[in-house]
This record gives C-alpha cells, sequence and structure tokens, in this order.
C-alpha cells in the first residue's frame, strides 16, 4: 500500500470516530424530536376534543332548557314553532332545532319551512338512545330529512313530573360549520385532523378532502376504540409512518373521537437536514485537509522515504557502499534517520567482512572435526574384530581355568573376573554398536519375519535373568508378520527387556503386548517399576544417562541401551514412545509396519553336529591356542593353521618331503599348491604332495577374512573353487 493510500487512512480512521459520535447524537436527537412529537400530537389532539366538549356541553345546556320549558311539555304546536325559532335566530347558522312526541312525530322546528311537513324521527339512533338512557346523548352521523345536508344530532328526554319520557327534543348541527369550529384552532402545516363518531364514520376532515360520510383509515381506525387517549406510530399501506394523537370514543367527549396525524419524516425532516448539512461540512474539511496533508507528506515524507525504500533495496542486494544522502538535507525530520542508517551500513559493511573471515575459519574448523569425527568412528567400526579378539581370548582362557581349578577356593575369584570381562565386553559392544550406528556401516535388511517367534526368543533368553531377580517376565501371543530386520529389531527388544527387567523390583511384573493401528503393530514392553519424572524422560535416551545410578554401578548397565534403541529405531522408521507414571511403571512402545506377504519358514531343527575332526583357522596366536585348549578339554580332535610366512625372494623353493612342519603350511607365494597331511591331532608329518587317501586343504591368500580356506578331495580334478 502507498504512503498516501495509508495517510488517507489514518486521517479516516480518526474521522470515523468523529462522525460516528455526530451521528449518535443526531441519532439520538431523532428519537427525542419523535417522542416530543408524540407527545405534541396528542396534546392537539386533546385540544380539538376538548373544543368538541364544549360544543357538546352548549348543546346539552340548550336542549335540557328546551326540554324544561311547559310549552314544550304541553305540545302546544304554534307556541312551540315560535319559541324555537326565537332560538334558531340567536345561532343564525350552524343546527337546527326540534321536538318529537313519543312515537317520533315532531310537532314543533325552529325552521319556518319545515313546520308544515310531516317529520319523524324515530328511526333515529340518537332518538331510540335518549329514550333509553333519559340523558344527554350525541348522535352518528346522518344526513338532515330537512333540508338534507350532513348533520350530527344531539337528543334530550322531555320528561315530565314523574321523570316519564314525553317526548325528545333534538338539535342538528351542520358539519361543516361544526369544521369552520375547529379551524379556528390552527394545526401544524404537515397535520391532519379526524373527527368521527362511535362508529368511525368521518364527521371532520383537516385539511377538508370532501371525505364526510367515509371511514376512517383502517390503520386509524384501531385508535378509536382505544380505552385511554395516547400517541403512536402507525405505518399505513404506501409505505410511510404517521406519528398520531387520539383521543378514543370512550373518553370525554362522549360519541366523538379525535386523530391527529403527522408524517414521521415531516417530523425528523430537519434533524435529517441537519445531519446531511455537517456530513458535507465534514466531507468538505476532509477533502480540504487530505490535500493540504498529501501536498506536505509528499516533500517532507514522501521523498525521503522514498530514498531510503531505494537505498535500502540496494542493500537488500548486498550493496552496503549505498547511501542515502539524507543527512545533507537541513530542511529534513528524516535527516538524523538517514544519517543513522548509513553509520549502521557502514558498520554492517566491516562486520560482514569479519563475519565472512570468522565463517571461513569455522567452516576449516567444521571439516576438520568432521573429518576427525568420521575417521574416529571408521576407526571403531573398523577395528571392532581386533578390540573382540583379545576379550575373546580371555573368555575363553578364563572358561579352561575355571574347568580347571574345579572345585578350588579360587573359582570365586575366577567368577569375578568372568564378571568383569563380561561388564568389558558389554561396554566394549555397546560402545562399537554405537559408533557403526553413527558411522552408517550397519544396513537394515528387511524382510517379513513372525513376530510371536520373535519375541519368544527374547522371552526365553531373559527368563533366566528375571526368575532369578523374582520378576514375572511374560508375552502374549500374536500373529502379526512384520516388515522388519529381525536382527536388529531383536537387539531392540532385548535392550528395553533388559532395562525393564533391571529396573523392576523383585515381585514385579515386565509384561509384552501388542496393538495394531492401522497397518502397523505397536510391541508394547510394561514394567512396574519406580518410573521416570516426565521431565527427565527423554534424558534416558541420551548415552551414559542413568538415572537411577548415579554410582555408575556397572550392575545396572552402562546407559546405553536406549541410546541404541533410538538410533535403530530412526535406521529401521520404528517409531518409539516413553510413557511412564512415576510409581507405577514405564511403558516403551515400538511401533513396526505390518508386512504385505507372510514370512518365509526356514527349516526347523537343532543344527548338525560337528563329527570327526574340527578345523581351527585363527590368525592370532593367543586366541588359537586358547581355543585349542578348551577344544582338547572337551574331548575334541582338533587341527590348527598358523598364519603363513613368505619365504625370502632369494629362496623361492618349497620345503621338500620329510621336512619337518606345522600341521598344515601353505606357501601362498610357491607355485601351485603344497599341502601337509598328518596322522593325528599332535604329531606333524612330513610335507608331501597329497595321496589319493589324503584329504587336500588349500589355505588361501589373506583377501578376505583371515583363516579362509576351501578344500578338495585328490580324486577331483585339479581345478580348485575360489576361496
Amino acid at each position: 500500500m502507498k504512503l498516501h493510500a495509508r495517510l488517507a487512512l489514518v486521517v479516516i480512521a480518526g474521522l470515523i470516530p468523529i462522525i460516528a459520535l455526530q451521528a449518535v447524537e443526531h441519532v439520538a436527537t431523532a428519537r427525542e424530536r419523535e417522542a416530543q412529537a408524540l407527545l405534541d400530537v396528542q396534546r392537539q389532539a386533546e385540544l380539538v376534543a376538548g373544543q368538541l366538549e364544549q360544543v357538546s356541553a352548549r348543546y346539552r345546556d340548550l336542549l335540557l332548557s328546551v326540554a324544561t320549558t311547559p310549552i314544550v311539555r304541553t305540545r302546544n304546536a304554534p307556541a312551540c314553532a315560535a319559541y324555537l325559532a326565537s332560538l334558531q335566530k340567536q345561532f343564525r347558522d350552524g343546527f337546527t332545532i326540534g321536538a318529537s312526541d313519543l312515537d317520533g312525530n315532531v310537532y314543533c322546528m325552529g325552521l319556518p319551512f319545515a313546520q308544515d311537513r310531516a317529520i319523524n324521527n324515530a328511526d333515529r339512533p340518537y332518538f331510540r338512545e335518549a329514550l333509553r338512557t333519559l340523558d344527554f346523548v350525541v348522535g352518528e352521523l346522518a344526513y338532515a330529512k330537512v333540508p338534507g345536508s350532513a348533520v350530527l344530532h344531539f337528543g334530550y328526554p322531555i320528561l315530565d313530573a314523574d321523570g316519564k319520557a314525553l317526548g325528545v327534543v333534538f338539535a342538528s348541527i351542520n358539519l361543516p360549520w361544526l369544521a369552520r369550529q375547529l379551524v379556528d384552532r390552527p394545526l401544524p402545516e404537515d397535520a391532519r385532523l379526524y373527527v368521527t363518531d362511535r362508529r368511525g364514520s368521518l364527521l371532520v376532515e383537516l385539511p377538508d378532502e370532501g371525505s364526510i360520510g367515509r371511514a376512517l383509515p383502517k390503520e386509524l381506525r384501531r385508535l378509536v376504540y382505544a380505552t385511554q387517549p395516547g400517541s403512536a406510530s402507525v405505518k399505513i399501506a404506501d409505505g410511510n409512518t404517521l406519528i398520531a394523537g387520539y383521543v378514543p370514543e370512550a373518553s370525554q367527549p362522549r360519541g366523538f373521537a379525535v386523530v391527529l396525524t403527522r408524517p414521521r419524516e415531516a417530523v425528523l425532516a430537519p434533524v435529517w437536514r441537519q445531519l446531511a448539512w455537517e456530513a458535507a461540512f465534514v466531507i468538505v474539511a476532509v477533502a480540504i485537509g487530505l490535500v493540504l496533508a498529501f501536498a506536505v507528506a509528499r516533500r517532507k515524507v514522501y521523498h525521503p522515504l522514498a530514498r531510503l525504500n531505494e537505498t535500502a533495496a540496494r542493500w537488500r542486494k548486498g550493496d552496503l557502499a549505498a547511501r542515502t544522502g539524507l543527512e545533507t538535507d537541513a530542511d529534513n525530520e528524516l535527516r538524523e534517520l538517514g544519517k543513522a542508517l548509513d553509520g549502521m551500513a557502514e558498520h554492517l559493511a566491516r562486520r560482514q567482512e569479519e563475519l565472512a573471515a570468522a565463517h571461513e575459519e569455522m567452516r576449516r574448523s567444521r571439516d576438520e572435526a568432521i573429518r576427525a569425527n568420521h575417521s574416529k568412528t571408521q576407526f571403531l567400526a573398523a577395528a571392532s574384530h581386533d578390540l573382540r579378539q583379545p576379550l575373546h581370548a580371555m573368555n575363553l582362557n578364563i572358561a579352561l581355568l575355571s574347568s580347571r581349578l574345579g572345585d578350588s577356593p579360587e573359582v570365586a575369584l575366577v567368577e569375578r573376573l568372568k564378571r568383569s570381562v563380561a561388564n568389558l565386553g558389554e561396554l566394549l559392544n555397546a560402545l562399537l554398536d554405537v559408533s557403526q550406528l553413527d558411522a552408517g556401516l550397519i544396513r537394515p535388511h528387511l524382510a517379513a519375519v513372525e513376530l510371536d517367534g520373535l519375541v519368544r526368543t527374547v522371552v526365553e533368553e531373559f527368563s533366566a535373568t528375571a526368575a532369578q531377580k523374582g520378576v514375572k517376565l511374560e508375552a502374549e501371543k500374536t500373529d502379526a508378520t512384520v516388515h522388519t530386520d529381525p536382527v536388529l529389531l531383536g537387539r531392540m527388544l532385548r535392550n528395553l527387556v533388559s532395562n525393564a527387567i533391571k529396573y523392576t523390583p523383585s515381585s514385579g511384573e515386565v509384561r509384552m503386548s501388542f496393538a495394531r493401528t492401522g497397518g502397523r503393530v505397536e510391541i508394547i514392553v510394561r514394567d512396574t517399576g519406580e518410573g521416570i519424572p516426565p521431565e527427565r524422560q527423554q534424558e534416558v535416551f541420551e548415552e551414559f544417562r542413568q538415572l537411577g545410578n548415579p554410582q555408575r554401578n556397572p550392575a545396572l548397565g552402562l546407559g546405553l541401551g536406549l541410546s541404541i534403541v533410538k538410533r535403530m529405531s530412526t535406521l529401521l522408521d520404528h517409531p518409539v514412545r516413553l510413557h511412564s507414571t512415576p510409581g507405577q511403571g514405564t511403558t516403551v512402545t515400538v511401533s513396526v509396519p505390518l508386512a504385505l506377504a507372510p514370512a518365509s519358514h526356514a527349516t526347523e531343527g537343532r543344527a548338525p553336529l560337528l563329527a570327526g575332526r574340527a578345523l581351527l583357522v585363527e590368525d592370532d596366536e593367543v586366541v588359537a591356542q586358547s581355543t585349542a585348549d578348551v577344544l582338547r578339554t572337551w574331548g575334541s580332535r582338533w587341527m590348527s593353521s598358523t598364519p603363513p610366512r613368505r619365504r625370502p625372494s632369494s629362496s623361492p623353493a618349497r620345503p621338500g618331503c620329510g621336512t619337518p612342519c606345522s600341521p598344515i603350511t601353505a606357501f601362498p607365494d610357491a607355485p601351485g599348491w603344497t599341502c601337509c597331511s598328518t596322522s593325528n591331532n599332535s604329531t606333524p608329518a612330513p610335507c608331501s604332495r597329497c595321496s589319493p587317501a589324503t584329504p587336500a586343504i588349500r589355505v588361501c591368500p589373506r583377501r578376505g577374512a583371515p583363516g579362509s580356506s576351501c578344500s578338495k578331495s585328490p580324486s577331483d580334478s585339479n581345478a580348485w573353487p575360489p576361496c
């Protein structure tokens, strides 16, 4: 987003609260104005109702006076007519007065032209109501029988001295005259006044639109039948809303209903006009402010920032020699920023040079460390055989010594020596495994493996150890076939079971179970040991880390088992999870993929025992002699081979027959091959060609493993199989 757009947004964002506040104020003002308008129309409707009440009261007094006049009671028609005519003249215009008997026959009227005409009012509602209530009555909209104009009747009963009705005196007022009486009180310009009778028929509508006698609009008609005066907003058929004040027929004056309305839009128009003017003023002010702000920002902010942006882009591309140039602009508020950035660029350039030199030195050191570590790992991996040979010889000699001592008291010393050598061998094997895994010398050989057989083998190996400690070791059965390297997975399970037994107290339990999830099977090793705190559960996978063995007791292991498990799980892609609760034990889960094909079954049974003579080929004289001694104690007949020695090039001749030699001597540098036959395992025979009855043995040059050899019968062809 461009700077000017952001500036505009900032200005607009600052004005939004002001505009919103003004809008809220105007809405509140509109509501107040509407509420005031409701009160005003109600008050004006009540004033009109008060005028009607005055008219009604005046005619009530007039009819009461006429009804109690003896001339009217005695039905003296000429005298009554003269009396009423005099009253008619007093009012000049707007009403007609008369009297009728109980049958509704008019026997006198104030209009001279109607005195000779027969008129009956028995069908008029006001006549029946006056006789029923014996009280003053306001009638309904009607049309006068003489002279036929729209009128409103008032009636009052003529009573005798006992209060019995003798007839009804009535007055008919002209509705246009009534409308003129109401016009005397001015109404608001946009107001409309409706006066109806008790049936809702219009008596007066102002301004006059010739609607006398029509029904009030249905949206306003419900107001006529209300119980109390009031005001309301009424939505009419054309969608507009009216503010209406009303006095229903049920209130005073009885017989009239008054409704006064004003359009809501007209009432609120001044508020909206004021709001429009203020909004226009704000918009103009904002526009002027934005123009001025852009003009100032373009010179004081936008151009310097553009130069900063351009310089930063060059810095991003690596050109730290670029400068903003703002330090020379004295009339710019961003000058100090430009100077600071230029100084930072100079500092970064110097630091970049220093870092490049340090990085090059670090790279050389890292490469040397990598080479040294790789050489160390390769050395440990390659030296595994040579390091294991002395230990192997020691184990053989200890076994030989133990068998020779029998029940001698020194047997305990030999046992301690055996345990020490065993611990040393375990440490060496673990270290070599770690080094070979780190060097990448171990490659998994994946195949379909029956999991149950592999687990049973592990359980059988550790059953004696678990029983000796008093730990119950058991495993569930499973028919799962997994895709794994059986040797590496077996090593992982052995380490896990060994750890579980070591850290499970006597009478505890170690259990192996299985669970299938999707295309994998989980091997679960659960023990009831002490458990591991949650914050230290990841430490157990580190080398030489034993949480429960701070004294480094060799009997509890070396702290490499779980480290090897972690490395093998990564190599095989068999994820390992550990869950432990202190005081409740530890659960380790190994997730292994299921095999798509069944496992191939190897021929079961015991390995065949060696019969006859045993041939021992060993390039280490100590190991060879120790092994030979052990074989001799077992009663075996044996033959051994010593490493061949090269003869000097000046005397390449082979020894002739009869020359004493070791049981088997070979000369790889001599033409052809040579063998020595022996008649027993101790007395060497002279060297000679193989006779048909003597087996032939060929000792190959040391190209592969030490002591590689092959043999054939002399009756075979002279072609030897490859070593």
